[in-house]
């Protein structure tokens, strides 16, 4: 019996934590005027949902977690998103690997700031070249480390571009960060 409970709380769970999100999505979009601090940790799950599955066009819930993510990167949320660099541009929108390292650098932000109490917030300082900042470059580091971790799982359905398997395997190989900034 015990082993049956367990079968059945493994299929039920995720839907329960998750299934969530095409509800929330929708009385994100019915507020008149939504407050990114009330919403923080709705991007937040919904960041995560999005590595934690598989890409699937067809799942209402990974539709659901990309919309929301989508309203919030058009928003000012206190936090800049750097989508630039050699890394940026040898991702293909096509496969919609641009809009997931997007949303990974999105995720590993807020991960800093709901877990870690560090606040990213990717702003030009002056004095400074923003491609060179601190914040910036660890957001675009964790970001990617994220993506590549998520489009290097073969069950995940991202293609990958012959620009982007040198970053897998400098990945791989723990030496991202010298690909990344030399």
């Amino acid at each position: 019996m015990s082993k049956k409970l367990h079968l059945i709380l493994l299929l039920i769970l995720p839907m329960i934590v998750f299934g969530q999100l095409s509800e929330s999505l929708n009385n994100m979009k019915a507020d008149e005027n939504p407050e990114y601090k009330n919403y923080e940790p709705l991007l937040f799950k919904a960041t995560k949902y999005i590595f934690d599955n598989p890409v699937n066009v067809k799942s209402k819930e990974f539709i659901s977690a990309t919309q929301i993510v989508g309203f919030w990167m058009n928003k000012d949320t206190g936090m800049g998103i750097p989508t630039f660099g050699d890394f940026f541009t040898s991702l293909t929108n096509e496969n919609q690997q641009q809009f997931l390292y997007t949303v990974a650098m999105i995720h590993y932000g807020l991960d800093q700031k709901i877990n870690h109490g560090r606040i990213l917030t990717c702003k030009k300082i002056n004095g400074q070249k923003y491609s060179e900042q601190e914040d910036v470059r660890e957001v675009q580091i964790g970001g990617a480390k994220i993506l590549l971790e998520y489009i290097g799982d073969k069950n995940n359905n991202v293609p990958i571009n012959s620009k982007t398997k040198k970053y897998v395997k400098a990945y791989k190989k723990e030496k991202l960060d010298k690909m990344f900034f030399d």
